[in-house]
C-alpha cells in the first residue's frame, strides 16, 4: 500500500524547490517561515497512513485500534460484552437472631473479596443465607466451592461463612479477538431465515457465551440443539443456559423445538519422563508448559494428538529430551478423540525428570 508519510524535511525541500537566488539555510527567514508548517504536514500525513488501518474490522484488530473496532462492530449491530461481577450465595452459621449486616464482607484466603446483599437474621436453626456479589469484575473472582470463608470483620453471634457451590458467573470483558470473530460470522456467513448461523449468532450475543456449536435437525424435523461454553472456555451454568434459550426463543422462527445445553468437560491429564538442562527447574517448566496445553485446548481441538502435546514439551527451551515410551495422556499411548459436545480442559501435568 502507498504511504501519505513524508517527513518535515522532505515538505521543506518541496516548498523551496522553485526559489532561486533565495537564502534557505538553517536560519534564514525562509527556513523560519516555512519549517512549522513542515512539520504540521508530515504530522498530517503520519495520520492519514494510519486512517485506512482504523476503518477496515481486521486491520483495527492487528493495529490495535479496539476503539474503532467496536464503532466498526456496532455498525453491525455487533456490540461488546462487558464484563461482569461474580455472583453467588453463603451460607452464614450463627446463633438464633444474629445479624449478619447488609454490605458485610466475606473474602476467601486470598484475599478476593464479596459483599452481602441484604440483611442477614439467622434462623431458629443457626443458619442464614446470603446473596454475595464481587467487589470487582471479571472472571478472576469465580472460586471453588468453600473458598469463601473468611469473615474480616467479626459480628456478634455469627460464627462461620461458607460458599457450598462453586462460583463461575464471573465474566472478563470480551477480547477484541472475540468480537472480530463475532462480526466476520455475521458478514460472512448467510444468517437467515432462522438457519444454523443465525441460531449461533443469537448465542453469542449473550454475555457470558465463548463459544457455540448448532445442530440441526438433531432429534427429527423441527429441532435445533445449541451447544455452548461460557466465555472462560468452560462448562456453562443453568442461568447461562437458561439466558441463551430465552434469547433464542425470542428471536426465532416460529416453529422449531430448541434444546441449549453446556458442553461437557473431558479432563486432559498429562505424564511423562523428561530430561532438563543443568540448573533448569523442573516447576517452572511445568508451569511454562500448562500454559501452552491451556492454550491449546483452548483452541477447541476435537482430535488431542499426543504427538502434538509431545512437541509442545520439546519445543521448550530448557527441555531437552522427553521418553515417548513413558507419555501419556490420561494413561494412555493413543490420541484422544472428543465427542461433539465435549471439550478439553487441563487436569494433572506430572513430569519426572530423568
Amino acid at each position: 500500500m502507498d504511504t501519505f508519510y513524508k517527513s518535515a524535511e522532505q515538505y521543506y525541500s518541496e516548498m523551496i524547490n522553485t526559489l532561486k537566488d533565495t537564502d534557505t539555510s538553517e536560519h534564514s527567514i525562509i527556513r523560519n517561515a516555512l519549517s512549522p508548517s513542515s512539520y504540521v504536514f508530515s504530522q498530517i500525513s503520519l495520520i492519514l497512513d494510519e486512517i485506512p488501518k482504523m476503518i477496515f474490522a481486521k486491520s483495527a484488530l492487528e493495529n490495535d485500534y479496539i476503539e474503532t473496532l467496536e464503532q466498526r462492530c456496532a455498525e453491525m449491530g455487533i456490540y461488546r460484552k462487558q464484563a461482569t461481577k461474580a455472583t453467588g450465595i453463603i451460607k452464614i452459621l450463627g446463633n438464633k437472631n444474629a445479624v449478619f449486616p447488609e454490605q458485610s464482607i466475606v473474602t476467601t484466603k486470598s484475599g478476593k473479596t464479596y459483599m452481602t446483599q441484604e440483611k442477614i437474621i439467622i434462623d431458629e436453626n443457626g443458619v442464614g443465607y446470603a446473596n454475595i456479589v464481587a467487589s470487582d469484575y471479571g472472571s478472576s473472582y469465580n472460586c471453588s466451592e468453600g473458598d469463601i470463608y473468611i469473615m474480616p470483620v467479626k459480628y456478634s453471634g455469627i460464627l462461620t461463612v461458607e460458599n457450598e457451590e462453586k462460583i463461575d458467573n464471573g465474566y472478563d470483558i470480551e477480547t477484541a479477538e472475540a468480537l472480530y470473530n463475532r462480526y466476520i460470522l455475521k458478514v460472512q456467513t448467510p444468517a437467515t431465515s432462522g438457519n444454523k448461523y443465525h441460531y449461533k449468532n443469537w448465542a453469542l450475543e449473550i454475555t457470558g457465551v465463548g463459544n457455540a456449536e448448532v445442530y440441526p435437525l438433531w432429534n427429527g424435523n423441527g429441532t435445533v440443539k445449541v451447544v455452548i461454553t461460557n466465555s472462560n472456555g468452560r462448562i456453562a451454568n443453568d442461568s447461562l443456559i437458561k439466558a441463551v434459550y430465552d434469547h433464542i426463543e425470542e428471536e426465532r422462527p416460529i416453529g422449531p423445538t430448541i434444546t441449549v445445553i453446556s458442553v461437557i468437560e473431558k479432563t486432559i491429564n498429562i505424564s511423562a519422563n523428561v530430561q532438563i538442562k543443568a540448573g533448569a527447574n523442573l516447576e517452572d517448566i511445568k508451569s511454562a508448559y500448562s500454559a501452552n496445553l491451556a492454550n491449546y485446548l483452548r483452541s477447541n481441538v476435537k482430535q488431542i494428538s499426543i504427538l502434538k502435546i509431545i512437541s509442545l514439551l520439546l519445543d521448550m527451551e530448557d527441555v531437552l529430551d522427553a521418553d515417548y515410551s513413558s507419555f501419556k495422556i490420561n494413561n494412555s499411548s493413543e490420541n484422544i478423540i472428543l465427542k461433539s459436545d465435549e471439550i478439553a480442559v487441563l487436569g494433572d501435568i506430572s513430569l519426572t525428570e530423568v
